[in-house]
């Protein structure tokens, strides 16, 4: 079961989306469906190389990689209203989209040079979102915060990224000593609970956009 238990939340979160759509289709957050569900499906993609051909699948983590890079650089663009900050995102966007795309064609065969472009990545988006809540909190005293759908965004990208981040960067570790949960690697097994808190919060987000729908109707 634990297996599947990243594949579970998105699942879940992408039936939020759907059922939802029609109230916040009119919104940047209409983007959750295609990009929840082509993650489910990448997931599953990926797993099924690995299991049942036997064929490397670091090609569809880069193509995801990229994806995550782009989707949630734009959310954070579509968040942000200080136009600095909306530079620097298109900055870390094009870095990190260059770096992914560099290794899909020169190393697409390992994960050596995958991890550390995922560990960057990963940090600058946990940061982006970390920052988003801060000034959100600073700069609008008057709102309450866990009522906003940016708010639950960027506290399940920024636990997500920042978790998977530090528990990939202790991947050689991990592996030389054989640590793991339940039979799983340990990074693995952080990264799949994680994505219980990272698509719950989505979740939540699209939910309270609704609300929020209602309410200017």
């Amino acid at each position: 079961m634990h297996e599947y238990l990243h594949n579970i939340s998105e699942l879940i979160c992408l039936l939020v989306a759907l059922f939802y759509y029609p109230y916040i289709k009119k919104s940047f957050m209409k983007w959750f469906l295609p990009f929840i569900l082509f993650i489910f499906l990448g997931e599953i993609g990926a797993k099924y190389l690995r299991d049942g051909s036997g064929i490397s699948n670091v090609s569809i983590y880069y193509i995801i990689g990229i994806v995550e890079t782009i989707f949630y650089g734009y959310i954070f663009r579509q968040l942000y209203t200080r136009k600095t900050i909306k530079r620097l995102i298109d900055y870390f966007i094009i870095c990190s989209v260059t770096a992914y795309v560099y290794c899909i064609i020169f190393y697409r065969e390992g994960y050596a040079y995958y991890i550390p472009v995922l560990i960057s990545s990963g940090f600058f988006l946990a940061l982006i979102a970390l920052v988003y809540i801060y000034t959100k909190f600073v700069d609008d005293e008057e709102t309450f915060l866990i009522s906003e759908p940016g708010f639950w965004i960027a506290f399940g990208v920024s636990i997500f990224f920042s978790g998977t981040c530090i528990v990939f960067s202790l991947h050689d570790y991990i592996v030389e000593n054989n640590l793991t949960v339940f039979g799983v690697k340990l990074y693995n097994f952080v990264a799949r609970v994680l994505s219980v808190v990272l698509y719950s919060s989505i979740s939540i987000a699209i939910i309270l956009c609704k609300k929020k729908s209602r309410i200017l109707l």
